[in-house]
């Protein structure tokens, strides 16, 4: 902050200006945001890293740093317009027919899962849900439950058994 203060007529001149900054790049590269986010640039630089040397044209000084700020910004955009493949439209891998029958199939499915998820046997359900909605390792699972792995194996196996018993589209997976 020190360094900020010893230069003040500029921040001053800054502030005095801004509305003059602003218009000034605007008029140049087109876009009254844009000329903006520049001066804001250029007011943060300024009061980050001020310059060594007195400034004896403020208002000068602060028209070209924002000038080149603009170029800096622009080439910057255009750099990454060059290597980031902007699409017009999402494409959508799952669009499904208007009459929402694939989205209630889904939500039925939803339920069926989460009804067999309830129905296992408490240690099971447990570690099936530690596992594999809460991503936790088997191993991290036997000693917050105070069980041993190989009993963390059998009950996961046990849950995976029940879903893939009674859930259709787990048993259309391993049919494939």
């Amino acid at each position: 902050m020190s360094e900020s203060s010893s230069n003040p007529e500029l921040i001053g001149a800054l502030a005095l200006h801004y509305d003059d900054l602003v218009a000034y790049i605007r008029r140049r590269f087109q876009g009254s945001q844009f000329a903006r986010e520049v001066v804001h640039d250029v007011c943060v630089q300024l009061l980050e890293k001020p310059p060594q040397q007195p400034v004896k044209l403020p208002f000068a000084f602060l028209r070209k740093v924002s000038f080149n700020k603009a170029i800096d910004r622009r080439r910057a955009d255009r750099t990454q317009d060059a290597h980031i493949e902007f699409t017009a439209e999402v494409p959508d891998w799952h669009v499904h027919d208007l009459d929402g029958a694939a989205s209630l199939d889904f939500e039925q499915q939803l339920h069926a899962l989460l009804a067999i998820v309830e129905a296992l046997p408490a240690r099971a359900r447990q570690v099936f849900l530690l596992h594999r909605i809460h991503g936790m390792p088997q191993k991290e699972i036997a000693a917050e439950l105070g069980i041993s792995l190989n009993m963390v194996t059998q009950h996961f196996s046990r849950a995976m058994q029940a879903i893939v018993r009674d859930w259709e589209p787990a048993r259309r997976a391993l049919a494939k």
